[in-house]
């Protein structure tokens, strides 16, 4: 992030992680909003993308990284916007630190890890088996993928979600609401993403399709499991009492989501460089089990470093009135 964004001094590993007590009215204005904002900025980057894509003859590569570059550029200095100059907060507030490399390692290494003892048993025992591999896809794979993982989703979503809703509602209502609100509005972002991806799209020319709330191929329910499992381990990163604890957040959506596609074989625009045969088709709920692994994982990590503080952290988090 630029250094202008981040706060001038370095936060203690738990300041960041005390709530600060606002109005309740203020904290439920401020989640909203930034859903909202995360939403229309989300359905704006697609349907600006998609009919520049069919009007200039893109491919659907170009289109992705167009999609991922308005996203970032759009959300990342709206979020600082709201944070300064409507809440009159500080950035540190929402986990951010020019202290970055310990909370990107922590969140890549637990995405890692666990991805790793979730799915090379799966290997072993003939569940799924790689069958070809070419290197210089699947480098180039890496690469583009990361890219777009980082700008499109991993940092932008955490920033608004993980970052400005939670720490808002945290600070409002306190832990355990913040937690279940937040979890529970990500899986349903396609409320405002679908309309406005069709409208822009239609506006400026293209063919707006239907109105999807949840991503075209994917079973509502196990879509709405996966996000809220998912959604609950993010809120498991963003408490890691370290500086800079949001980009533990970063760290671990952007690696577990490259870990899934790479183990499923690439996505929709781009190829993974690997053919891999799933033997067992329901070896696929590994997925959900990594997730819930590093969940436990980054549990485990935060009491840990909680004792070693004396339980300060998990003390500064609930401070405050009711």
């Amino acid at each position: 992030m630029p250094a202008r964004m981040l706060p001038s001094a370095t936060p203690s590993p738990l300041s960041e992680q005390a709530r600060q007590p606002i109005e309740r009215g203020r904290a439920l204005r401020a989640t909203l909003l930034g859903w909202v904002f995360l939403g229309v900025a989300l359905g704006a980057a697609i349907g600006i993308a998609e009919a520049l894509g069919l009007a200039f003859g893109w491919g659907r590569l170009a289109v992705v990284l167009l999609q991922a570059v308005l996203m970032s550029a759009v959300v990342v200095p709206g979020i600082v916007l709201l944070r300064r100059r409507l809440d009159h907060r500080r950035l540190e507030g929402l986990g951010l630190s020019r202290s970055v490399a310990r909370p990107l390692a922590i969140g890549v290494a637990v995405g890692a890890l666990t991805g790793l003892i979730v799915w090379l048993p799966a290997g072993l025992v003939g569940w799924i088996r790689v069958e070809e591999l070419n290197v210089a896809a699947f480098l180039g794979f890496l690469l583009l993928n990361g890219v777009v993982l980082a700008l499109y989703e991993a940092l932008p979503e955490e920033l608004a979600l993980r970052g400005y809703v939670w720490t808002n509602l945290r600070d409002g209502w306190g832990l355990a609401v913040a937690t279940l609100v937040t979890t529970a509005l990500f899986p349903f972002i396609g409320l405002l993403v679908g309309p406005v991806r069709w409208a822009i799209t239609t506006v400026l020319g293209g063919d707006g399709g239907g109105i999807e709330v949840f991503p075209a191929g994917n079973d509502p329910i196990i879509y709405i499991v996966q996000l809220v499992l998912f959604g609950l381990a993010l809120v498991a990163a963003r408490r890691i009492p370290v500086p800079g604890a949001l980009l533990v957040a970063v760290a671990f959506h952007w690696t577990q989501l490259t870990v899934t596609r790479t183990m499923l074989g690439g996505t929709g625009w781009l190829d993974s460089g690997w053919t891999i045969t799933w033997v067992e088709p329901d070896a696929i709920a590994l997925v959900l089990v990594h997730i819930v692994l590093a969940g436990v994982v980054f549990i485990a990590v935060r009491r840990r470093l909680q004792r070693r503080t004396g339980g300060a952290s998990a003390a500064g988090e609930g401070a405050g009135p009711r």
